[in-house]
């Protein structure tokens, strides 16, 4: 009977023992909430968001390839004063003031290692950007403030003339225009934080595969937009590639084209 009471007595202990350490094991791994910010910032501008088409932003285990998580990157470009004009120490926070963001909350019991993929500005055309960064996400360890921050070159070329193939007569005078901006779409014009005088707007006109004209775009007097003027001798087709560059290394492209016609074909075309 003694050695009954004991195996029973040894079955009831080892059914503790084990309920202690399964409740001691599930606190030590239960996942804890933790905080991820992305943000993205134009390069010598502020911060880029939904004005521009706002951002798509994948998250991935970066050890495993596991996919984790997307969101969009939406909302304003933040306070002027505070990023353009106020002196930057270590400490300062340039995201005060509404700057976009995405926002992920994981729920992780361990390190992970994560691989940030951003693809934007979705309204930036030809000038899209595709780029990540990795980091570790520690549980508990909030990454906020200013967050995991894409400091994306270039400028945003947006070509609205002439229009991809519109027609022309022979010997008329075809308008080149851009809208030009920095990552953020923030507004360019003379004197102001970003200046058109520093923006430098090309046109390279080709004719069956040659340039045949390499022309300025000069400031047109109306927010961002550059403008400059070709006149086509022959009938036919012909590219434009509008190119534009500052002294901050940022760069953008726009490619468009034209067609050329006799008098008499285009009002066929235009139904006159």
């Amino acid at each position: 009977m003694s050695v009954k009471r004991s195996n029973g007595l040894s079955v009831v202990v080892s059914s503790v023992i084990f309920c202690l350490v399964f409740v001691i094991f599930s606190a030590v791994a239960e996942a804890v909430p933790t905080k991820l910010v992305v943000r993205a910032k134009a390069n010598d501008a502020k911060f880029i968001g939904t004005a521009v088409g706002g951002f798509k932003v994948v998250v991935r285990n970066a050890l495993s390839g596991e996919f984790l998580a997307q969101k969009a990157l939406e909302g304003g470009t933040g306070n002027t004063k505070l990023i353009m004009k106020t002196p930057v120490s270590r400490d300062t926070v340039l995201s005060k003031g509404g700057a976009a963001k995405a926002e992920f909350v994981f729920d992780i019991n361990e390190p992970v290692k994560l691989d940030i993929e951003l693809i934007g500005p979705l309204g930036a055309g030809n000038n899209i950007h595709k780029e990540s960064k990795t980091t570790w996400l520690i549980p508990g360890n909030d990454i906020t403030k200013d967050g995991i921050l894409f400091n994306l070159y270039g400028l945003i070329v947006h070509v609205y003339s002439p229009k991809p193939h519109e027609f022309y007569t022979q010997g008329s005078m075809v308008t080149i225009g851009a809208h030009v901006t920095p990552m953020c779409g923030c507004p360019v014009s003379p004197k102001f934080l970003w200046n058109s005088n520093k923006i430098k707007v090309m046109a390279q006109v080709f004719f069956k595969g040659k340039k045949v004209a390499e022309i300025p775009l000069h400031w047109a007097n109306k927010i961002s937009h550059f403008e400059t003027t070709f006149s086509p001798k022959e009938v036919g087709g012909y590219k434009v590639v509008i190119t534009a560059s500052d002294s901050k290394n940022n760069q953008g492209v726009a490619i468009t084209g034209f067609v050329v016609v006799p008098p008499k074909k285009y009002h066929k075309i235009l139904g006159q």
